[in-house]
């Protein structure tokens, strides 16, 4: 209830001052139909913890270490080690677990198989001078994972999103008929897609713009009765995955200089399946007199597709045998996405006259629309700088250690089809530089095997991990990894275990407060609100990833 009123107090001091009726609208349920500032960053959040199981199983703590395809992606002067060529593949099978305050109503797992890593790697040139040899590498390496579902309901609620739609389409200054063209045929185009939900919600009979006589009059929810009892019903799927296509090259200079870089081409996609439906008890007497909503069913489908391009560079310097140190820089990737979307209600209305169920539309109770794109979202993820160091133990050990700096603060947008102010500005004022840990370690009982473990630690890169955003938002995740290889000869396998544990913001699933433009006898602005309350989710992962390589 403290955090509510915080939140609350914010959006008030943005509004106050406003001399006529002013509405803040939001949440995960409404902010579907754009690529939202949250979108933008999940895209951003990249990790280096996937590739080949030997970095998984280290926790990606290879930085420094090199010799493994998976620093294409990290760190492209490890190609540089090489002395032999290289094939691998590597197939993940993720498995996601989403944990709820809330009672789950439908499963909150999601097991999927795909593809983690797989690359090529040949040795360009071989010298006898400084330059020692030159390798030049082709790979695939999974950064990020949006496959998970998670589902929950709350019941006996006072607070409707009915009249979150009524209020955002009074804000629009849309009326009804604006809807219909010369012909009275209900008209999508005429609609901007943010409000497609709301304009779904009158025509399955949430919002009205008319009394029961047809005169024209503000939006509002008319067959609620009095004081509806609200059960929430929410679910989540998401599919899909960032993966890089690496095209590298590294130097070996004099055994003690390493040099590499990386032309970086990433693949976006995500899809998402978002559920809302509402159900409404009326106590004894508080039931409309006329048409009684009794629930209503609301889906919607976005995909995200994209693809960006960045460069790496790296550097590693051994200065004695044992010891590797280096540092790698990443450029920002620069994404163009394309979006797609749509939506589909369906809803119950009950005429207590008759005891009949009827439909709230003359032409269907459902409606479903699309919108197909292309809307072109283009933006920068964060610039990024890693340092490492590494230490072998003969042939007998091998401890990694590496730190990551991210700056969030510096996504920026370009062109995007709202304008890029907004989405600069809150990036900014939300977010800031994130540090990463990774530790990494490897021993080598015999000669054919090497047991493995690593441990990540991923900071807030939030300035206030207490904001409450429309979606969640992972400001924290700690990994612990664990593997084994087994070595014979030019074949060897890799076998990892990545356990996964994300911190995520408080997040609404709609909300809307608007002032009034007057004020009490204080000075303070006076409001009302359409609020859904807070919820909170936290992801687990469970990653199971195994490479087969082979050396010739």
């Amino acid at each position: 209830m403290k955090r509510f009123a915080v939140v609350l107090l914010m959006l008030l001091m943005a509004v106050s001052g406003v001399a006529q009726q002013r509405f803040d609208i939001g949440g995960s349920i409404i902010d579907p139909s754009g690529v939202t500032a949250m979108d933008m960053f999940n895209y951003s959040q990249h990790t280096h913890t996937f590739g080949t199981a030997r970095s998984a199983a280290m926790a990606g703590a290879m930085t420094s270490l090199g010799g493994d395809m998976s620093t294409m992606s990290i760190n492209p002067a490890g190609l540089g080690m090489y002395r032999t060529n290289e094939v691998v593949v590597t197939p993940i099978i993720p498995i996601s677990r989403s944990i709820n305050d809330d009672p789950s109503y439908e499963r909150n797992n999601s097991t999927r198989f795909a593809m983690s890593n797989f690359g090529v790697l040949f040795k360009a040139y071989e010298g006898s001078g400084s330059v020692i040899a030159i390798n030049v590498g082709f790979g695939y390496n999974r950064l990020a994972d949006f496959n998970y579902r998670t589902s929950f309901y709350r019941p006996e609620n006072a607070s409707s999103i009915a009249g979150v739609f009524a209020r955002q389409l009074q804000q629009s200054g849309m009326r009804s008929d604006d809807f219909y063209d010369n012909d009275d045929y209900f008209d999508w185009w005429r609609i901007d897609p943010k409000y497609w939900g709301a304009a779904l919600g009158y025509r399955c009979g949430l919002v009205f713009d008319k009394d029961s006589n047809g005169n024209q009059r503000g939006w509002a929810p008319d067959m609620y009765g009095t004081a509806p009892s609200v059960d929430q019903y929410t679910s989540l799927e998401s599919k899909g995955s960032i993966g890089e296509y690496a095209l590298s090259a590294g130097m070996n200079i004099n055994n003690k200089v390493y040099v590499g870089l990386t032309v970086g081409m990433q693949s976006l996609y995500q899809r998402r399946e978002l559920y809302y439906g509402e159900q409404y008890t009326y106590a004894p007497g508080d039931a409309p007199a006329g048409q009684e909503l009794r629930y209503f069913n609301y889906n919607q489908t976005a995909i995200a597709d994209g693809a960006g391009v960045n460069l790496k560079l790296g550097v590693t310097y051994r200065p004695i045998e044992n010891l590797r140190l280096a540092v790698a820089f990443h450029t920002p990737t620069f994404y163009s996405v394309d979006y797609s979307y749509q939506a589909a209600m369906v809803s119950r209305v009950r005429d207590n006259s008759t005891g009949k169920v009827v439909s709230p539309d003359p032409e269907s109770m459902t409606e479903v629309w699309r919108d197909n794109g292309p809307n072109s979202w283009n933006f920068s993820s964060p610039v990024r700088l890693l340092f490492g160091a590494s230490y072998t133990f003969g042939d007998k050990a091998i401890l990694s250690v590496d730190y990551e700096r991210d700056w969030y603060n510096s996504i920026r947008t370009d062109k995007t089809p709202v304008g890029e102010d907004v989405y600069d500005g809150f990036f900014k004022q939300h977010f800031k530089g994130s540090n990463t840990v990774r530790v990494g370690a490897e021993v080598k009982p015999l000669p054919i095997l090497a047991l493995r473990a690593g441990y990540s630690f991923n900071g807030s890169m939030l300035k206030d991990k207490d904001t409450v955003f429309s979606s969640p938002v992972t400001y924290q995740t700690q990994y612990a990894t664990a593997g084994v290889g087994l070595s014979f000869g030019y074949i060897f396998v890799d076998v990892a275990y990545q356990y996964a544990a994300a911190k995520q913001t408080d997040y609404r699933l709609f909300y809307s407060i608007d002032t009034v433009g007057e004020s009490d006898s204080s000075g303070n602005t006076i409001y009302s609100d359409d609020y859904s309350g807070l919820f909170s989710t936290r992801v687990n992962r469970h990653n199971i990833i195994m490479t087969l390589g082979f050396r010739f």
